[in-house]
């Protein structure tokens, strides 16, 4: 089956859940950074990490920083492929619009 967009994950069907992979591609960030970069509710937040994780996505670490908890996510090998292969199906859909 050829690849389209309407037939990728339904990961990608989330806008923020496509900033949460683009945002994590360069670096892991925290739980608070994340948050601050997709501008969305603790609730929100943590579906859609929830759901990341559980397409395997995502990791999830979770530690203590100075007594406090702390979560950090970062993209799995899997995560970036997937988004790779999004990325590059959404720029063939511009270039064949042009």
């Amino acid at each position: 089956m050829k690849k389209s967009i309407s037939n990728q994950s339904k990961i990608f069907d989330s806008t923020i859940r496509i900033q949460i992979l683009a945002s994590l591609y360069t670096s892991p960030l925290t739980y608070n950074q994340l948050k601050k970069v997709c501008q969305c509710a603790d609730g929100a937040m943590t579906n859609h990490t929830n759901k990341l994780y559980e397409a395997g996505f995502i990791d999830v670490k979770k530690e203590f920083v100075n007594k406090r908890p702390q979560t950090t996510y970062s993209i799995t090998d899997f995560g970036k492929k997937s988004f790779l292969e999004f990325v590059q199906l959404l720029n063939e859909a511009i270039e064949r619009n042009k």
